[in-house]
């Protein structure tokens, strides 16, 4: 079940559907790890797979020395993509004349020869390919790249599937087994759609010199024609369909895999050159491919270098379709969290038993994840096997904070599992409240972890707060704080150790004193607060007791540790209110409604007790009402 994401699988569908207008925007779904972009893909493809030659492509599968060779360039996500749309879909007469012509020459020995008889000796191949020199063709591109599009264990008969489909595709001749290529398919390695004046058959003759070499500036120049070639094909094969009415989607798992990087930097590199002589008078000819990718942040770093036009920039929640198409490019898109909403209608996809409400579920699962989808799917996962766990959040977590965790790192690790050093660093980092303050504990973070690290530089696991500072996910900082707390005394990076450190780095009064809270010392606190309660303006003393106040004490929680306060003592008051709020306001697992009806009771009257010191009483008698009107929804 796939819930949520409408305002971006409906932009998706827009993009599918414009038909004629010339090349869409590169779509770049950024979002940190477990923000669901690969379900996003996943769920693309379900929806139109059947009516459109539809393909996904992960190129985190490819093998390393695979991507650190020649084939490191946009190879092997071509070949997974002329693969992935070899799937007969009617009205999308596909056919791959230029990239298999490419795919020839690239294979063609000349070392040795002189131009004339390398290029008689690239002719003869080229004119006597047959059918089983094109399924050897597919069987090589398989081995390469069929892990990418996730091809059987046993590709043998997909292979000879593609070949069939491909190899109907061409002209045969009629009196021998070759295949004929078209003259339109060959002369365009001379003009390339870019209004190129080479001769074709030594265009083709320079790619099969180039194929193999290291040197950068050449692998560019080769990427680039290998692009341009697979988006000529799409071109033509699709003019003669004057009934088509979609595009041809391709799908791009993790586009900061460099691999994936150079991919969408050549196809942006051949579009921007393809719309440069439309500009110059000729008209732009179509472009039927609608491109999304993921990325965790990088993806935008490594193309701010490419003279590209600067790209749109918005949250999920803000996509319009007017908006998207005025990028015209690329455009960035921020992924946001799964609503509340969402949570729910998820788990109502699941039978609980008779005494349990989807709706209560959702409610535990939101709380406790904050919406992060891969932690929403776990969480539900594992209610699912014992549901009595909705009761008892804490006992929920208890055991999962790791696996939870773990996704948020797993993009900067080479394999599949997360690395166990980034996965110590960011619960040592969840504590500090901004990005500037996690700076500060550098020096206890293990090695090789260090301040460039993606864990510091990541763009999608740092984002910007309602203070504009930019802070870890709640999620992050929840759990990662439980873990933290309960490290042993005497670990390098302690509890003790972290905190006191941010302590005695913070340098604002706020974050002293939250450091302060959380070492434990609520005394000092809440003197400090009750002191400045009659100097400050009441409405900046509210937000200074927010950003105290702002996360729980893993240590503290426990209806004994929160403290009591005699009636008439500001001062009690003040503590209890420091033990309290983080407690109601903070805490997932705090869900039983006869603990929250009497915490809110007690924030209430600490409130009211308060407001005789404030400057401006109003305002702390408004807070106090809206927790008594906590208390009176559960009575």
């Amino acid at each position: 079940m796939f819930e949520g994401r409408t305002r971006l699988r409906g932009l998706v569908k827009e993009l599918v559907e414009a038909v004629g207008a010339g090349a869409t925007p590169v779509l770049v779904v950024e979002g940190c790890g477990g923000s669901g972009k690969t379900a996003l893909l996943t769920q693309t493809v379900l929806e139109w797979q059947d009516t459109t030659p539809t393909v996904l492509v992960r190129p985190r599968e490819l093998r390393v020395d695979d991507e650190d060779g020649a084939a490191g360039a946009v190879r092997p996500v071509l070949a997974a993509v002329l693969l992935g749309l070899s799937a007969e879909v009617p009205g999308f007469p596909l056919s791959f004349e230029r990239v298999l012509l490419a795919q020839i020459a690239m294979r063609v020995e000349v070392e040795g020869l002189d131009q004339d008889a390398a290029l008689d000796e690239l002719n003869r191949q080229t004119n006597n390919y047959r059918e089983r020199n094109l399924r050897d063709l597919i069987r090589d591109l398989a081995a390469t790249a069929g892990s990418l599009i996730q091809l059987p264990l046993d590709p043998g008969p997909m292979v000879n599937r593609i070949a069939d489909y491909l190899g109907g595709m061409l002209e045969s001749s009629r009196r021998a087994s070759n295949f004929r290529w078209s003259r339109a398919a060959l002369e365009w390695f001379g003009h390339q759609d870019q209004g190129l004046r080479l001769n074709a058959d030594r265009a083709r003759l320079r790619l099969s010199a180039q194929a193999r070499s290291q040197d950068p500036d050449v692998r560019r120049d080769v990427d680039d024609l290998l692009v341009a070639a697979l988006l000529a094909d799409l071109r033509h094969s699709l003019a003669p369909v004057t009934t088509r009415l979609h595009n041809v989607v391709m799908l791009l798992d993790d586009g900061d895999v460099a691999v994936a990087t150079t991919f969408v930097r050549a196809l942006l590199r051949v579009r921007r050159a393809v719309a440069d002589r439309g500009r110059g008078g000729d008209p732009a000819p179509p472009d039927p491919l609608l491109v999304m990718t993921t990325s965790g942040g990088l993806l935008a770093e490594e193309l701010a270098d490419d003279e590209l036009p600067a790209p749109e920039l918005v949250r999920e929640s803000e996509v319009d379709i007017s908006l998207v198409a005025e990028a015209r490019v690329w455009v960035r898109i921020r992924s946001e969290d799964l609503t509340g909403k969402d949570v729910v209608q998820l788990a109502k996809g699941h039978l609980w038993p008779n005494d349990l409400a989807a709706s209560t579920v959702g409610k535990v699962v939101y709380g406790l994840s904050r919406g992060h989808p891969k932690s929403v799917d776990a969480l539900l996962r594992r209610l699912h096997d014992e549901p009595s766990l909705a009761r008892d959040p804490g006992k929920l977590l208890r055991g999962v904070e790791n696996s939870l965790l773990e996704p948020f790192v797993r993009e900067f690790s080479a394999g599949d599992r997360a690395n166990k050093h980034h996965l110590r660093a960011l619960v040592t980092l969840s504590a500090a409240l901004t990005k500037l303050e996690a700076q500060t504990l550098a020096p206890l973070l293990p090695d090789p972890v260090e301040l460039d690290s993606p864990l510091y530089s990541s763009s999608t696991l740092w984002t910007s707060g309602d203070s504009g500072q930019q802070q870890l996910p709640p999620l992050v900082r929840y759990l990662g704080m439980r873990m933290l707390s309960a490290r042993a005394d005497d670990d390098e990076a302690s509890w003790a150790k972290v905190i006191g450190r941010l302590r005695d780095h913070a340098g604002d009064e706020g974050p002293r004193l939250r450091y302060t809270l959380l070492l434990g010392d609520r005394a000092a606190v809440a003197e400090e607060l009750l002191e400045s309660l009659e100097d400050m303006a009441t409405r900046d003393w509210l937000e200074l007791f927010d950003l105290v106040t702002s996360d729980v004490n893993p240590r503290e929680t426990s209806p004994e540790s929160i403290g009591t306060a005699q009636r008439g003592s500001d001062l009690a008051h003040t503590y209890r209110l420091l033990g309290v709020v983080p407690a109601f306001d903070h805490d997932p697992c705090s869900t039983e409604p006869d603990v929250r009806q009497d915490l809110a009771a007690q924030v209430a009257q600490a409130l009211r007790q308060l407001s005789n010191r404030a400057q401006d009483p109003a305002l702390l008698l408004r807070r106090a009402q809206r927790y008594e009107r906590f208390g009176r929804n559960y009575r």
